[in-house]
């Protein structure tokens, strides 16, 4: 935990990414809404496609949450890059300093278009127990695509990231697209592969 808060720090102070390694461009970016499907065939609540009703349940709002500290709270003042990583550490660790923090960063942190944003911290975190996203709450390291793409509009941003675990070879990546929420740059889908 000490590590990932000071990576998180570094990014912070630093306002790059410099504590990243940083690698080049390895695979394709996927610049349309993604449609993710989960091993049942039903979408994955992170893809911008989801239908809501899939996802919640009546009645299972999770009202007893304390706010988001202002360094992790969405902010106009952030970065994509600095999104991501504030959700990476979230994840990385859900249930500190509480539980279901994590779920309750990466929710706050997802636009009205992500199903995500509809679910209960503790809807959220099952989904963190299937295959495809374990790798958020167990990676070791984190690698981020050197460039990050900005649409023209300046209201969508790609970044390409990878992470693996310390006793894996290989690498898992992450297509992270972030659309603009009222000024704030927000998880519009989150597709590992």
């Amino acid at each position: 935990m000490r590590t990932l808060l000071l990576l998180h720090t570094v990014l912070l102070v630093a306002g790059t990414t410099s504590a990243l390694r940083v690698s080049s461009s390895l695979f394709v970016r996927s610049r349309a809404p993604c449609s993710v499907r989960m091993q049942d065939d039903e979408p994955h609540p992170w893809s911008a496609s989801a239908a809501l009703s899939d996802f919640v349940a009546p009645n299972d709002a999770d009202t007893s949450l304390p706010p988001l500290p202002a360094e992790v709270a969405p902010s106009t003042a952030r970065e994509p890059r600095e999104v991501i990583m504030i959700v990476l550490n979230a994840l990385r660790n859900p249930d500190e300093p509480y539980e279901n923090y994590g779920p309750q960063v990466a929710i706050e942190h997802s636009a009205p278009t992500n199903g995500a944003s509809k679910l209960s911290p503790g809807q959220f975190a099952e989904y963190l127990n299937e295959p495809s996203y374990q790798i958020l709450t167990e990676w070791d390291e984190v690698e981020m695509e050197d460039d990050l793409d900005i649409d023209d509009d300046g209201e969508h941003a790609y970044q390409d990231v990878m992470v693996k675990r310390t006793d894996d070879p290989s690498w898992t990546h992450i297509n992270w697209n972030l659309v603009k929420v009222q000024g704030m740059w927000m998880s519009e889908s989150v597709v590992t592969y």
